[in-house]
């Protein structure tokens, strides 16, 4: 069996050495020629993912694992096919279909018999079927009978992709029972987890988009129960631990903001799909207005404290959305730094994953903690580690009047004996 697995990025990449790891022929497609470059010669390209180099060199140098950009020449050799590429919508919620639909016109051009197609790009409900497979029909050839169609949701993390492999269960759901007859005897080849399988395409679409609407609703009503106990005068990281002792209580954490790929992005996929039944997803929608709010709870949390930020100096800590993560998409921070300069703020930015040159590409000013100048506040966006034991006197002699934490990620007591005010989300 050979694998084609098409985008190279921080999940695909890792999805190709995991079947690799298996023993299996894989040729990974990337527009990129750098990317692929790198990955032919034995280099992982993405950062901070463990065990990722060491099974991108074992598997190159064992010769199971090559990149390309000829996308339809590894469709035509392989026997598997599974696209992981983005698909993502603009500030109104509406999704971009132009680099899914692209990829997919490429494989209809290289499309063979008794090929398996596997989606992992998360979809809304009925795209596998409704628009993905009139674009492969273009081959000349018939889902379902001559190759056959599989959703099958990446259900992963940055960071911790092989472990998440290994222990979250695989949820195969295809166009037909033969369709999704194989995409289990895939999984259970390639993987360690257990995999299940569901009545068809539409419910492995929906089981991913449910999941994370979830999540992100869950999210939403941690940060009203921060707004709430932040006007109150109680800790809301407190009362959420207490709340979740009681084992039906699974409230998450409160925050400055949701970021990345998934939690901001999907829940546009049910709610259109929703909208085109004629139902409205009140909660789903108040959810994504909640979370998106967050970014200028906090500039307000931080323009109390100083009554006005025009001429102010800020400095925002991490620019990726998540702690470890190097990444941007819609990142809080990217929203923080907005309002602060529509109220007339400087603001500088620091990340310990992210160069001078690439912070300042950007359209921010970089900050070396080391080196700083004179600053009247802090802005804690990125629990990045690095972050932990801040030099908090540094930060005092330099000006620093207010830390807003938001995490709640720093210690509130550290902070206070140096003089400095400290504002977490959701805490007195």
């Amino acid at each position: 069996m050979k694998i084609c697995v098409i985008g190279l990025g921080k999940i695909g990449l890792p999805l190709a050495a995991q079947y690799a790891s298996k023993g299996f022929r894989v040729i990974g497609c990337d527009i990129n020629p750098e990317v692929v470059d790198s990955i032919n010669r034995g280099i992982s390209h993405i950062r901070g993912e463990p065990g990722l180099d060491e099974r991108i060199g074992d598997s190159v140098k064992k010769g199971l694992l090559s990149a390309t950009t000829d996308t339809v020449k590894a469709v035509r050799e392989s026997d598997v096919i599974v696209v992981i590429v983005p698909l993502v919508v603009d500030k109104e919620g509406n999704i971009d279909y132009s680099t899914i639909d692209s990829v997919t016109e490429t494989i209809s051009k290289g499309l063979k018999r008794d090929s398996l197609v596997i989606y992992e790009t998360t979809l809304p409900v009925g795209d596998t079927r409704d628009r993905m497979i009139p674009i492969l029909e273009r081959s000349g050839l018939k889902a379902g009978r001559d190759f056959y169609v599989v959703f099958s949701p990446e259900r992963v993390s940055s960071g911790v992709m092989f472990r998440y492999l290994r222990e979250i269960p695989k949820i195969v759901g295809g166009i037909d029972e033969e369709s999704t007859r194989r995409g289990v005897e895939f999984y259970k080849r390639v993987l360690d987890s257990e995999v299940i399988s569901v009545t068809s395409s539409e419910a492995a679409e929906a089981t991913k988009l449910f999941g994370m609407v979830y999540r992100d609703v869950n999210i939403a009503l941690a940060n009203e129960f921060a707004r709430f106990c932040q006007a109150r005068g109680l800790d809301v990281v407190e009362i959420i631990g207490a709340s979740n002792t009681n084992p039906h209580s699974h409230i998450l954490t409160p925050g400055i903001g949701v970021g990345g790929h998934c939690a901001p992005v999907y829940p546009y996929f049910l709610i259109k799909n929703a909208s085109d039944l004629e139902i409205d997803l009140i909660l789903a929608k108040n959810a994504r207005r909640i979370n998106d709010g967050m970014p200028e709870h906090a500039v307000n949390l931080l323009g109390k404290e100083l009554k006005d930020l025009d001429g102010k100096n800020v400095l925002i800590l991490g620019i990726a959305y998540r702690g470890g993560v190097k990444e941007t998409f819609l990142s809080p921070s990217l929203s923080v730094i907005e309002h602060l300069k529509d109220r007339g703020a400087n603001v500088y930015v620091n990340d310990p994953l992210f160069s001078k040159e690439e912070i300042e590409k950007l359209g921010v000013e970089f900050a070396d903690l080391k080196n700083l100048n004179a600053l009247d506040a802090v802005i804690l966006v990125t629990d990045h580690k690095e972050y932990k034991n801040l030099d908090l006197k540094n930060l005092r002699e330099k000006g620093v009047k207010v830390i807003v934490d938001g995490r709640n990620f720093l210690e509130k007591e550290k902070i206070e004996k140096h003089g400095i005010i400290y504002r977490g989300i959701g805490r007195s």
